[in-house]
């Protein structure tokens, strides 16, 4: 004790430690039996005080503890005033913990991966930089995989699984297993120098198609963390520039690296991960590393959205013998294998990486091959094509021998055909949808017809009502063989609904969507043949359909593509951009998992916004005709403008929902491709606008040049002499980009739609120059053609005939087109990009 001025007693300060005090002596409630539960919520600083106090600190005076908390606070406070500043500071360096607490070491991975779950990928790898916890909960691989998957994109699972066991090591030992704890626990960190450039990457933020500069931002983390064993959890992105692969290993070799016991090295294991796409896992065994994976698809969408790609063609320039010898009608792709059908009365099988024929052509139909379908798993095996001599013919897919024919299945051409495991469709000139089986069926099967009686669809005289029979009957029928099994390929209905031929159908689960030139669109149930629904819209006949359960897409001859709600039939959006008949389509949405309810809302609110603008007293219910003469132009392409609703009552949005990522490819007689993107506000618009001849020409260039590199040193530099020939020769300066492309052919080629593009035969430079080439350096296509090919003794490219479009098919990373010219051409998203095409194996289609 010390005595003040007065002489009077007062508690000398004491030296208080938070951790060393007696909560029993403290405290001045009655004592309470322990029941289990408490609605006790004392603060973090109330939890400190209750520590197991020690002997040697004085508790707190009781006299200090009467008072209330803002009086202790302001004891609290005065005390402090009487230290010195550097005790002061060793007091705020232990209260530190209790002012600033990290959740993410607070919290359990489950709960942190959760609230990382609703944050963008820009969020996520800002977040990341905050420190080692964070970095590791962000790039946790299944926080990356829910969100991969969150963006509509879809993945091969199979194929991980097959590649993790292909890659995965043996189980080690014990005492061989690396140690999973810091390396460098306990040793002094070196700092991390701020890469080049770091700074101005976190001004520019995060691009919407690429993770650009937000990459830059991990460049600091050691790659080594990939390959050298550290849990899923600290997986994170290795540094990638979109410049080239050489720079972006040059970047990566560059990083400075974390520092790392010697003795975790001796430690590790000795077959070390060479692929990025793969991290160790404490076992031994190896992950796909979703986080690169997720960076990978977003490049390649990048590449999509910025028109960066490489062109190919069938056959390989190299062996134009095996090419079709008429124009190409039906193609159909799956993994490395692409089947063809032509008017030379062939169908072709080939190999997707090494652009050549797989086997002899198939032979067989004695006219052209106007539509396929193929399955090459094991258990099909097979390859339908229908012809315009009437016949369908089954192959089998590995051997190319026939292994059944239909004849005739039509009493015209047969326009399209669609199969499962089920069911074989077929449609045709003769205004007829015909469904046959594929395997041996009793009545008493499931796939068995369901007899209805009505107009629209007609039974062959074999099938049997199996309604009008009891069950024990129908089954002692059968054990008497007084009812037959049907024969594998027998005829089971024929749906009789369209006034004119059934140009496309499409199989999905119970369902057939026909189209029609007689411009409707028909939904029929393939267990009773029963038309459940037909949509209305297109102005002339339709060449296409396309349906994924929610949408039905067309593609038609008054030039559009649209879009149907699959529920009400109620059209959602109407695509213009093609000068001629729209004669293939497909389409990749890219919905979300768990997006039903999602697009219903989304599509009840549109409904909701029309009934206020009504209500206000908008002109919204007027028709197009009306709306035009108001001088009012509908933009039907997605639109949410009240005015632009062609129809109320749609279970999906204008424009039909889906992702950011959704794409819509067509290819018209007007010899165009286009790819269709959304913008910002949800509307359909042109994105890309490819031609078969240019990328025939392209492809055709690449391999030849290549050829003739590899045959002599000395040919390289004359390159660049032929290259300045041409320039010379070309008749007029290059033409810019219209901005309508599409429209401005158009015009070009509008007194003969047949007629070939005159660039690539050595005339005026076409209006839409050449993606990925130089003008200045191949300002005339066709003449530096001609120049290499005379200089070099190459075989010169053959004139192009027309190049209508007739079918187009596209996945993840490239489109391939059929048309008029023998050869199959495509676009490659991918390119020469190593780790891209590594990572585009798992890559489905959205």
């Amino acid at each position: 004790m010390a005595r003040d001025t007065d002489g009077l007693e007062i508690p000398i300060p004491l030296r208080l430690y938070r951790s060393n005090l007696n909560p029993r002596s403290l405290s001045t409630t009655p004592f309470k039996v322990d029941e289990g539960y408490s609605d006790d919520t004392r603060s973090q600083a109330d939890k400190e005080l209750s520590r197991t106090p020690s002997d040697d600190v004085m508790s707190i005076p009781e006299w200090v503890l009467a008072h209330n908390e803002a009086e202790r606070a302001e004891i609290a406070y005065n005390l402090l005033l009487t230290l010195r500043t550097s005790t002061v500071a060793s007091v705020v360096e232990r209260l530190t913990p209790l002012l600033h607490m990290d959740p993410v070491l607070k919290l359990p991975p489950e709960i942190t991966s959760e609230i990382f779950s609703y944050l963008d990928p820009q969020t996520l790898l800002t977040a990341s930089l905050a420190s080692r916890a964070w970095r590791s909960r962000v790039f946790d691989s299944r926080l990356w995989k829910d969100l991969y998957i969150s963006e509509g994109w879809r993945v091969d699972i199979d194929a991980i699984h097959a590649f993790e066991q292909e890659h995965s090591a043996l189980p080690q030992s014990r005492k061989s297993r690396p140690r999973y704890a810091d390396a460098d626990a306990g040793e002094p960190k070196q700092k991390k120098r701020v890469p080049p450039g770091w700074l101005d990457s976190r001004a520019l933020g995060f691009d919407d198609n690429s993770l650009g500069a937000s990459e830059a931002q991990l460049q600091a983390v050691s790659k080594s963390e990939r390959d050298g064993g550290h849990p899923i959890s600290d997986a994170v992105y290795s540094h990638c520039t979109s410049s080239s692969h050489s720079q972006e290993m040059m970047n990566r070799d560059q990083s400075p690296q974390e520092p790392r016991s010697s003795k975790s090295i001796q430690r590790a294991p000795s077959n070390t991960i060479r692929s990025p796409l793969l991290i160790r896992m404490p076992n031994g065994s190896v992950k796909i590393d979703w986080p690169y994976l997720y960076r990978q698809r977003r490049r390649l969408e990048d590449n999509w959205v910025k028109g960066r790609y490489t062109n190919f063609q069938l056959p390989h320039p190299a062996h134009m013998d095996e090419a079709h010898g008429e124009c190409v009608y039906a193609i159909q792709f799956i993994g490395k294998w692409l089947v063809s059908g032509s008017r030379d009365k062939t169908v072709r099988v080939w190999d997707l990486e090494t652009k050549r024929l797989w086997h002899r052509p198939l032979l067989g139909h004695k006219k052209s091959v106007l539509c396929l379908q193929f399955d090459p798993r094991p258990s099909e095996d097979i390859i339908v094509s229908g012809s315009s001599d009437k016949s369908v013919i089954v192959w089998r897919f590995s051997t190319g021998e026939k292994i059944h024919e239909i004849t005739p299945a039509h009493d015209d051409s047969v326009l399209n055909l669609r199969f499962d495991s089920r069911y074989l469709v077929t449609c045709s000139k003769d205004k007829l949808i015909k469904v046959w089986n594929r395997r041996h069926l009793s009545p008493i099967d499931e796939a068995y017809p369901k007899v209805q009686h009505g107009a629209g669809v007609a039974y062959p005289s074999y099938i049997v009502d199996t309604s009008e029979i009891p069950s024990p009957v129908l089954e002692a029928e059968i054990a008497k063989n007084h009812i037959l099994a049907l024969a594998p390929y027998s005829l089971l209905m024929s749906l009789t609904g369209h006034a004119a031929a059934v140009n496309a159908i499409q199989l999905n689960n119970d369902e057939v969507v026909s189209a029609s030139g007689d411009r409707q669109i028909k939904v029929w149930n393939i267990r009773n043949g029963i038309c459940k629904r037909t949509l209305v819209g297109h102005d002339k006949g339709i060449a296409c359909v396309q349906s994924d359960g929610r949408r039905i897409v067309s593609g038609s001859n008054d030039n559009t593509v649209r879009i149907f709600d699959h529920v009400s039939g109620a059209e959602v959006a109407r695509l213009h951009g093609h000068s001629n008949l729209v004669r293939t389509v497909q389409a990749g949405f890219g919905d979300p998992p768990g997006s039903e309810e999602a697009l219903r809302l989304e599509a009840l609110a549109v409904d909701q916004e029309f009934w206020d603008a009504q209500r206000s007293g908008q002109a919204v219910d007027l028709g197009p005709a009306a709306l035009r003469r108001t001088g009012y132009r509908q933009n039907t392409a997605g639109s949410r403008n009240p005015r632009d609703i062609n129809a109320l009552g749609a279970s999906i949005p204008p424009g039909g929902g889906g992702s950011k990522w959704g794409k819509i490819v067509s290819g018209s007689y007007d010899e165009s491709i286009i790819i269709w993107r959304k913008d910002s506000n949800g509307d359909w618009v042109v994105s890309q606008t490819l031609r078969q001849a240019d990328a025939a020409a392209r492809a055709s260039y690449v391999a030849q040049t290549n050829t003739s590199s590899r045959s002599g040193p000395s040919r390289g530099n004359a390159f660049a002499h032929l290259a300045a020939l041409a320039a010379q020769s070309r008749p007029a300066p290059p033409q810019p980009l219209p901005s309508n492309p599409v429209n401005n052919t158009a015009s070009t080629h509008q007194g003969n739609p047949s007629a070939p593009l005159q660039p690539l035969l050595g005339g005026q430079p076409s209006p839409v120059q050449p993606q990925n080439q130089d003008p200045t350096i191949l300002p005339n296509y066709a003449t530096f053609m001609n120049l290499v090919a005379t200089n070099f003794h190459l075989r010169p490219p053959a004139p192009s005939p027309t190049s209508r479009i007739f079918k187009i098919q596209f996945d993840a990373r490239k489109i391939v087109c059929a048309s008029q010219d023998p050869r199959i051409v495509g676009w490659d998203f991918v390119g020469d990009d190593e780790e891209l095409n590594e990572a585009s194996q798992f890559f489905n289609s959205l």
